[in-house]
C-alpha cells in the first residue's frame, strides 16, 4: 500500500465532494465563501450557519464527514462535539477545518467552472454583445 500525503488525501476527499456536482452553483459558492467564514467568525458559528442554511448543508456534511474521519470529532454532529470541547481540540479541529475548506474551495473552482462559463456566455448574447 502506498502512502500518500495529508495534502494528498484532502484532495482526494474533495474530489469525491464535488464529482457528482458539476453543475451546483450553490455549492460552488457555499464552499468557495467557507474558509473566509471560518476565519472571519471562527469555526463553530461558521458551522451552526452552514448547518442552518439548507442550500449550504452540504458543505457542513463534507467538512463534518471530514473532521470525524480524522478524529478530531468523535460523534455524528462536529457542532454538537466541538461546542462541547476543550480549546486544544476546537483550535486543532479548526487548523483542520480551514486547511480542507481550502482544498474543497480549489476543486468547486476547477470541477464546477464550466457551467459559469457557459451561463456568461449566455448572458453576453442576452445583452446584444455578439460572440463570445
Amino acid at each position: 500500500m502506498s502512502m500518500k500525503t495529508i495534502e494528498q488525501e484532502r484532495a482526494k476527499f474533495c474530489i469525491e465532494q464535488v464529482k457528482d456536482r458539476k453543475q451546483d452553483k450553490k455549492y460552488k459558492s457555499a464552499a468557495k465563501s467557507l474558509p473566509a467564514f471560518i476565519v472571519s467568525n471562527g469555526l463553530i458559528p461558521t458551522l451552526a450557519f452552514y448547518k442552518s442554511k439548507e442550500d449550504k448543508k452540504d458543505v457542513y456534511n463534507a467538512i463534518n464527514e471530514w473532521l470525524k474521519n480524522r478524529g478530531f470529532v468523535k460523534s455524528d454532529d462536529a457542532l454538537k462535539w466541538l461546542v462541547e470541547s476543550d480549546f486544544q481540540t476546537l483550535r486543532l479541529a479548526t487548523i483542520e477545518a480551514l486547511a480542507i475548506a481550502n482544498w474543497l474551495k480549489r476543486i468547486v473552482e476547477v470541477e464546477i467552472v464550466e457551467v459559469e462559463i457557459k451561463d456568461q456566455a449566455d448572458d453576453k448574447k442576452q445583452k446584444g454583445l455578439g460572440k463570445v
